[in-house]
């Protein structure tokens, strides 16, 4: 029997090495050690916030429109774009899905709950336009999603900060103070979170972080984000 395993043991490392020179022999050369040389992507993008809007907002020489409704959410609410190149702040900027997601269903398309348009519904019904609300309202949300303090990868933990942002004070009595909480998960991804604090009844997910602009840094989330205990 110990024969027998031997011999079966002898043929399977002479079938891998004709399997090799097979390759060798039908054109295809073995890999090759190489050095492995990590690089790390640079997060500084060299323009202001407000540029980077703009930048991705419309279709110019086949650039992206990632940001697209977020610029109209600006446009229509007449918000200062003076304050998205204040310094030492951190902007949360709604990718398109934050603002419009769909889904099917019974072969119906319908906005989802977990959109801006979805969630803050018009007379019991989904948005179709920013022009569906009252001005001050899409303001005041835009000044929640920019936040005083630069927070980046650089000072954030698993512990939550506690932020204060740019919106007015008890305008949302279910944040009467105006605040927003961030922190990373303390995981493989190390994925940023919004509102993931006791009792929320929803947060975020960061879908890009750490976008360091040269006044501040930048979070695009794709869902919409608010401030809810339970």
């Amino acid at each position: 029997m110990k024969k027998i395993k031997q011999t079966a043991i002898w043929f399977a490392f002479a079938g891998l090495l004709i399997s090799m020179a097979g390759c060798n022999l039908a054109g295809l050369k073995m890999q090759e050690s190489a050095d492995y040389h990590p690089y790390v992507l640079d997060p500084h993008i060299d323009k202001t916030t407000w540029q980077y809007i703009k930048d991705r907002s419309y279709n110019f020489a086949g650039k992206d429109t990632v940001f697209k409704l977020m610029r109209q959410a600006i446009e229509y609410s007449g918000i200062d774009t003076n304050l998205y190149i204040k310094t030492n702040c951190t902007f949360i900027l709604l990718h398109n899905d934050a603002v419009y997601r769909t889904t099917v269903v019974n072969k119906v398309v319908t906005p989802t709950a977990d959109c801006y348009w979805g969630k803050y519904l018009v007379n019991g019904k989904p948005a179709t336009k920013w022009s569906d609300y009252p001005k001050e309202q899409v303001k005041n949300y835009l000044l929640y999603l920019i936040v005083q303090g630069a927070y980046s990868f650089n000072n954030l933990t698993p512990n939550n900060v506690v932020a204060t942002t740019l919106e007015p004070l008890n305008y949302d009595p279910l944040n009467p103070t105006s605040v927003m909480t961030l922190r990373v998960n303390d995981d493989q991804n190390f994925t940023m979170r919004l509102n993931d604090f006791s009792n929320s009844v929803a947060y975020v997910s960061v879908r890009t972080s750490n976008i360091l602009a040269v006044n501040g840094a930048i979070q695009v989330i794709d869902r919409v984000l608010f401030y809810q205990a339970k």
